[in-house]
């Protein structure tokens, strides 16, 4: 034991010449927020709504639904647990995605929806899914398959927040991704086939509408939430003067009660703090 010890000794005499040094961290993770944050792509030159259609959508449910919380900007969609934004974090420290931020926001805010007939609810979710599918390949169609506007709207977008040779390179993977969803989807990009589907869908959505201030009566639903994202990113986004054009946001213009529809939720809902 003894001839253990010396050596034990020896170490702790020999290593005390050579004391640990410590540092600060390079980096520790940000306190958990007071407010729920909602971390959104890149706000429009509005300054208020997101560029992107799922982000902007998560805006307006915590908006109609009165979930307090704060925006962020962010431009890197790795960031988010699904991969793509936008993504919540809330303050105790979950950070929800996709339809987990709309389970968070009926569970806090109970009476958001609720007041929906069991029909109701049903017609909002297929109302949801009708824009999510059809629109939202009009959508794309217009801002990604085209290249006038591809070049001109959509790539400026993501390569804003980007050096050399990054804005150049991240926009064009960014389309061909978008071009390689929508071949999955069909099995051709038809124009007369995507356009014709975008007009059933507004048809419905118009009808649907008539002249009352949202889909389902006098309160905005996860629907209009969804329907109004695509409205007014489509409506504001193509502008003829700077040579970008948009075949959906013609066939919006045909169904005044959607232009007056879009119009109202903007003057409504974003003069709010939240924003």
């Amino acid at each position: 034991m003894d001839a253990v010890r010396a050596i034990q000794d020896k170490w702790t005499a020999f290593t005390a010449q050579f004391p640990l040094r410590t540092f600060d961290p390079v980096w520790t993770p940000e306190p958990l927020p007071e407010i729920p944050v909602l971390y959104i792509f890149n706000k429009a030159s509005n300054g208020k709504t997101s560029q992107e259609v799922d982000s902007l959508i998560m805006q307006c449910v915590l908006l109609f639904a009165g979930y307090p919380h704060v925006i962020k900007v962010c431009h890197e969609h790795d960031q988010s647990p699904s991969g793509k934004l936008p993504y919540l974090m809330t303050t105790t420290g979950k950070v929800l995605a996709g339809r987990e931020i709309i389970d968070e926001v009926m569970e806090k805010e109970p009476d958001f929806g609720t007041s929906l007939k069991p029909q109701d609810q049903a017609d909002a979710l297929a109302f949801s899914s009708f824009a999510e599918s059809k629109v939202h390949f009009g959508l794309l169609y217009d801002l990604w398959y085209s290249p006038q506007n591809s070049l001109k709207i959509a790539f400026p977008q993501y390569a804003q927040d980007h050096p050399w040779p990054l804005n150049e390179v991240l926009p064009r993977i960014k389309r061909w991704e978008y071009m390689d969803w929508m071949l999955k989807h069909h099995v051709a990009i038809d124009k007369e086939e995507i356009l014709n589907d975008v007009k059933v869908a507004l048809s419905a959505y118009s009808t649907q509408l008539g002249q009352n201030l949202y889909l389902f009566g006098s309160k905005p639903t996860v629907a209009d939430a969804t329907l109004f994202a695509y409205l007014h990113i489509l409506l504001s986004t193509f502008n003829a003067a700077a040579g970008t054009h948009s075949h959906v946001r013609d066939i919006i213009m045909r169904h005044d009660n959607l232009v007056q529809y879009s119009r109202r939720i903007w003057s409504s809902w974003f003069t709010t703090t939240y924003v």
